[in-house]
């Protein structure tokens, strides 16, 4: 399991790799994190309903006697045309964060529209995992 952190800390550190694009390199955003500036702000059920396409993660498989029931939780930006704009790993096993991560990328939410004009807003997502 060493291996599996070591590995995701140097996804980390790697400005090639998925989670660096879309994870650290997205900035700390405190206003986004903060509710501040006007963001909308949605929970995990009110994301899944404003989905339009899913991509479920595919989980990495685990040493024996490796046990995990629980969440992975992303925090996200969706864009003003309903893509990704960023994702920041939430809460969890780190070593399930870049499945998640990849299949948010192609996730695409409808638009929201606020006086005429689309906006970028945020939530937090969660997956189940059970391993082991």
């Amino acid at each position: 399991m060493n291996t599996q952190i070591m590995l995701l800390c140097a996804a980390l550190l790697c400005p090639g790799t998925a989670l660096a694009q879309l994870g650290v390199n997205c900035g700390e955003h405190p206003e986004v994190f903060q509710r501040k500036h006007g963001f909308a702000w949605f929970t995990p059920e009110q994301l899944e309903k404003r989905a339009t396409k899913r991509v479920e993660p595919v989980m990495p498989s685990t040493p024996a006697g490796f046990h995990y029931d629980g969440y992975v939780t992303f925090k996200i930006l969706v864009d003003k045309d309903g893509g990704i704009g960023c994702i920041w790993a939430h809460g969890g096993n780190p070593v399930f964060f870049p499945a998640v991560n990849e299949a948010l990328q192609y996730w695409q939410f409808k638009p929201l529209v606020v006086n005429g004009k689309p906006v970028e807003f945020v939530g937090v997502m969660k997956f189940h995992v059970h391993a082991g």
